[in-house]
């Protein structure tokens, strides 16, 4: 039996639902970024979601006026929620009595996001704001469970199941293999490209993080993930972000040898860091912490 089918089936004997690998009450917190030459400062701290159930999967849409996030507020499914800074008004977006992950704005009018059906299909949907309407995003038959899209229309996305990184384009037609081993989390757009990261697993069972360039299918290393965490976001600088218990690590390619720690944030109520993003202007963090 091959290594691949072997971490399948323990996928498939240890998993129940998406919601793997995740602690019982996850919070989204939000801090506001002050970045002077090296040096960051993180202020605020505040409990957005603030629920004793599943709260999880942050991201900011691209106006930075609001949050997406994943929550689980009635006990039996999960949906789609929008957290608006301005007010901190919270307001539910999908009504679904399916599962809904992974919200990300698309174009300021459309969102995306990840929909698990009762018979664990999953791929992603998108979300037309103004009529409310909801439909397939992808037309490949791949369980889809995380993604991640560039300005051209290219996805990037994780193949539930085989653990395999594809490189989608539904109006393009294309649907091409990537990588195997590659691992469950979320694959990143980096700023100011095209290209996207992800995750992937070597024979020698080392985590790295992986540039991949959809114009010339190029892969290549960037660096180890901090302590084996498969969640990270990019700064709009070019720097990775990521977080370990209750602290804060900032990886930049060029100047870095190693993860740096930045700040520990256990004053703020933090316990064990998850997910991670940050806002294009730089000016906000949420964050994950398992509770």
């Amino acid at each position: 039996m091959n290594r691949q089918l072997i971490l399948s089936l323990l996928l498939l004997l240890t998993l129940n639902s998406f919601t793997f690998a995740q602690q019982p009450n996850p919070e989204i917190f939000l801090f506001s970024i002050d970045k002077n030459a090296d040096k960051f400062t993180f202020s605020g701290g505040k409990n957005i979601s603030n629920s004793p159930g599943y709260d999880n999967q942050p991201s900011f849409t691209l106006d930075n006026r609001s949050i997406l996030f994943t929550s689980d507020r009635n006990s039996k499914n999960t949906n789609i929620y929008e957290y608006h800074l301005a007010d901190g008004k919270l307001e539910q977006i999908t009504t679904s009595e399916d599962n809904d992950y992974t919200a990300k704005d698309f174009d300021g009018k459309t969102l995306n996001f990840i929909r698990e059906g009762s018979d664990q299909t999953m791929t992603i949907f998108k979300y037309d704001r103004a009529t409310k309407q909801e439909s397939r995003a992808l037309k490949i038959k791949e369980p889809v469970a995380y993604y991640a899209y560039n300005t051209k229309g290219d996805a990037l996305v994780w193949v539930r199941y085989a653990f395999f990184i594809h490189w989608v384009n539904t109006e393009k037609n294309i649907n091409r293999f990537v990588t195997d081993y590659g691992q469950p989390s979320t694959p990143q757009l980096i700023p100011n490209t095209d290209n996207f990261s992800f995750i992937k697993r070597l024979p020698s069972d080392e985590l790295w993080i992986y540039e991949f360039n959809p114009g010339n299918q190029a892969i290549r290393p960037i660096v180890q993930p901090k302590d084996a965490k498969l969640t990270y976001c990019w700064l709009p600088d070019g720097t990775l972000l990521t977080g370990s218990g209750t602290k804060l690590f900032k990886f930049d390619e060029k100047t870095d040898k190693r993860w740096v720690e930045i700040m520990d944030l256990a004053s703020f109520g933090v316990k064990d860091i998850g997910r991670v993003a940050v806002s294009s202007d730089g000016k906000n963090l949420a964050l994950v912490s398992n509770q």
